[in-house]
């Protein structure tokens, strides 16, 4: 039922912009890209069947940034139209599809290789992952391979979403920035927002748009 509602919502937003690109990751994760830049920054969620509501939130942030785009408006106080002529952004709303689970069995890193090679070979600028309820942001273990503002940006990201820095969540998704940043040196951030409760997405997504639109940019 999701999965079939993500679709329809996926396939809406490519015939309603003709800034948006549908495609297809290993050929089941579903993707938007917009922007024809290299390097793009790539928003990733739903890497849970609990966490549905993380890929609602991305798909609204999609959305509202394509109408703003197209209508040359502001998005958190900024000009998107000027600022995204030069800049390429990537959707991955649900990373793990139902299908990707087997038996009951909990998401493995080594489940979403697919993913990871997708990363490297489009040389992805950023990696952000959204999910769980922690109200924290954190970012990837200092190691040589990651650009040395990579701290600054966590900074930037904890400013913008008022959100607190923190270290060493056990979910999956922060799992697989901390490992996506250790093997392909991609700066990969993890934001877990105070709240994914139903009553409670859109104060949730109006407090992190900011941060989507600037690290976007970053």
């Amino acid at each position: 039922m999701f999965m079939s509602a993500l679709w329809d919502t996926i396939f809406a937003l490519n015939d309603t912009y003709e800034n948006a690109e549908v495609f297809l990751i290993d050929n089941h994760i579903p993707a938007l890209r917009f922007g024809k830049a290299d390097n793009p920054v790539i928003f990733a969620a739903g890497f849970g069947a609990d966490q549905w509501q993380s890929s609602v939130m991305l798909l609204t942030f999609f959305e509202r940034l394509l109408k703003d785009v197209g209508h040359g408006k502001n998005m958190a106080g900024i000009a998107v139209r000027k600022a995204f002529k030069r800049r390429s952004v990537v959707i991955v709303p649900c990373v793990c599809p139902p299908n990707m689970k087997y038996e009951g069995e909990p998401l493995a890193l080594s489940d979403l290789s697919p993913f990871a090679k997708y990363l490297a070979y489009h040389g992805a600028g950023m990696l952000l992952c959204v999910g769980g309820e922690n109200g924290a942001v954190y970012a990837p273990p200092a190691n040589e391979k990651l650009p040395c503002e990579s701290d600054t940006v966590g900074k930037i990201l904890c400013a913008c979403s008022k959100l607190e820095p923190a270290n060493g969540s056990t979910d999956t998704a922060a799992k697989f920035c901390n490992w996506v940043s250790e093997k392909a040196g991609i700066p990969s951030y993890y934001i877990s927002p105070h709240s994914l409760d139903t009553a409670a997405m859109r104060y949730t997504y109006a407090s992190l748009e900011e941060m989507f639109v600037v690290s976007a940019l970053l």
